[in-house]
């Protein structure tokens, strides 16, 4: 990146089942999840007992900058822990699933997903879409999916908590997932201390059905895992130079013996003006590919682990001239989102949220808003601004609107609209809201510090010639990974033109409630505890002490008198 940071990504795909025809597949009621080889058990089970049939689930440290690094391969996500799933709803028991899949994924990865209750969950009515049964390789139209799918009622359900620390125990039961944990192959690089001191840091799992052939007759599972990590590599010294090992503090002995293909693939800088800015060493052996021309033009070297290893670590590093580039790229995004609060005081306030489209071209967009319930918004005071100037007529913009009033202490308030963002524009959505006077007992530990309001998701069409990292695209990792990388971008939200579906995730927020002083209750409690001492004890000792009445002792006195002469 033109920053300095190196970004990096590491991928895993395992299947389980390929042997089921379309008439026997019935998600995660069938008998996929009677034999266990490289699947893990502990999911497979999660997705049979709670009859999930799709599952995502993210967790993230930072916010990726959109502005200075594009756009990333995998689908991230807001600060914090983000969780969506399509459940069968055949028995109408989504709402206990769901209860019972935040649970166990809680105590599966450390992490405190049992507060997705009731008060933050959410049904969204046009994001968030199944991504299973589409991918690159299949033939199967959307039309005969949808027609499929209708068998079998699916419910969708949504939260996230933005306040939830990601950290090393969270990252320990991840890699257990995978078949060669972090003993062999591209995850043995995988050491925490390095990870979690990157400028940005995401960790998902993504389970979805897919296709097998290319009408979609033979269908499998597929379990995806991914991390993605920023590094600052000029932080220390300046030098954007890097090396595997010095990312990492760690080197790739052996590939993963049950992995089938184990590559590392290297995006290398786009360079301008002056070509021959860095070195690569080692180079791979079949050279360094080409693919595209002019401003798509992107360069990859591929190296596979199986053939590149000898028992050694394998060294990778890239080194620029004088430690620093002189011309880079620039990265410039079609689409940025970003959100905040206006309005001061302890009573109201209000959201605003801005999008940017840079294109050439109008572009339809989806815009999803969740708010929690302690803030009361007026959908009348709605407004809507393009390029500075109020908007007359609404509709010229939102397409359609679905609204969910927040019900206290029951579900929050939901907010998502179908937009038409027009070529080169700054559209700008403000509402106003009250703030809630909360019970003391609802009042965190700590009250002063705000609650946090998560984050909004932005899902735009992304063409896939501008792609990842603000210009390159999946291209490369299908034609070297082939099925591997093409369904974690989610192409089975994938127009037919050629574009994908890019999720953009705005800030998280940070709202300050009218607080009591718990000062005074303290004090109120001191005082009260004393008199109650006080007049406790005194009551206390009356009660129960016993009073005798003692008479006083007769004294005697014996000798004889002196003799007086």
């Amino acid at each position: 990146m033109n920053d300095g940071s190196v970004y990096s990504h590491f991928q895993f795909t395992t299947h389980i089942g390929a042997m089921m025809d379309e008439d026997k597949f019935d998600g995660p009621t069938s008998n996929l999840f009677t034999h266990y080889n490289l699947f893990p058990r502990s999911i497979g089970q999660i997705l049979h007992s709670f009859e999930v049939e799709e599952l995502h689930l993210t967790f993230t440290q930072g916010r990726w900058q959109y502005d200075d690094w594009g756009y990333p391969l995998a689908p991230s996500a807001g600060t914090g822990v983000e969780l969506w799933a399509w459940l069968n709803d055949d028995k109408q028991q989504t709402n206990a699933n769901w209860k019972g899949l935040t649970n166990t994924l809680s105590g599966l990865f450390c992490a405190s997903l049992n507060f997705i209750d009731d008060t933050i969950s959410i049904e969204p009515k046009m994001s968030f879409r199944n991504e299973g049964l589409y991918n690159v390789h299949s033939a199967y139209d959307a039309t005969n999916a949808n027609s499929t799918s209708e068998k079998t009622p699916r419910k969708l359900r949504y939260g996230s908590l933005p306040h939830e620390n990601v950290c090393t125990e969270n990252l320990t039961p991840w890699i257990k997932l995978l078949p060669c944990k972090s003993k062999a192959g591209i995850a043995s690089l995988l050491k925490s201390h390095k990870l979690f001191d990157s400028r940005f840091y995401s960790m998902a799992v993504h389970v979805r059905p897919v296709c097998e052939d290319e009408l979609c007759r033979i269908k499998s599972l597929e379990l995806i895992q991914t991390i993605t990590a920023v590094f600052d590599v000029a932080r220390r010294d300046g030098s954007y130079d890097w090396t595997l090992s010095g990312l990492f503090q760690r080197g790739i002995t052996q590939a993963c013996p049950l992995a089938s293909t184990s590559d590392l693939i290297v995006h290398l800088p786009q360079t301008i003006e002056h070509p021959n800015q860095y070195e690569l060493s080692p180079l791979p052996a079949q050279g360094v590919h080409t693919i595209g021309s002019g401003d798509d033009k992107q360069e990859i070297a591929v190296y596979d682990l199986k053939k590149v290893l000898g028992g050694e670590p394998f060294q990778l590093s890239l080194r620029w001239e004088n430690s620093r580039p002189k011309s880079v790229r620039s990265i410039s995004p079609g689409f940025t989102a970003h959100r905040y609060f206006t309005g001061f005081g302890q009573e109201r306030g209000g959201l605003a949220i801005e999008i940017y489209n840079n294109n050439l071209e109008d572009t339809e967009a989806i815009l999803l808003d969740t708010l929690p319930w302690y803030l009361k918004l007026f959908l009348h005071t709605f407004n809507v601004e393009v390029n500075g100037k109020p908007l007359e007529n609404q509709k010229d913009i939102v397409k359609k609107m679905f609204y969910q009033q927040a019900v206290d202490r029951s579900r929050p308030a939901v907010l998502e609209l179908a937009l038409n963002l027009p070529a080169q524009s700054k559209i700008k959505f403000t509402v106003s809201f009250d703030k809630v006077f909360l019970k003391y007992t609802e009042h965190p530990p700590d009250a002063n510090r705000g609650f946090d309001v998560g984050y909004a998701v932005v899902t735009v069409p992304l063409p896939r010639q501008q792609g990842q990292i603000g210009y390159g695209g999946l291209d490369h990792l299908r034609i070297y990974q082939e099925r591997d990388a093409s369904l974690v971008q989610g192409h089975g939200d994938g127009d037919a033109d050629g574009k994908d579906k890019v999720r953009l995730y705005t800030e998280t927020l940070l709202v300050s409630l009218p607080t009591p002083d718990f000062s005074m209750p303290y004090n109120v409690i001191t005082l009260t505890c004393t008199v109650i001492a006080l007049f406790f004890g005194s009551m206390f000792n009356l009660m129960m002490r016993n009073f005798v009445v003692e008479e006083p002792k007769k004294t005697t006195t014996t000798g004889k008198k002196k003799k007086t002469e």
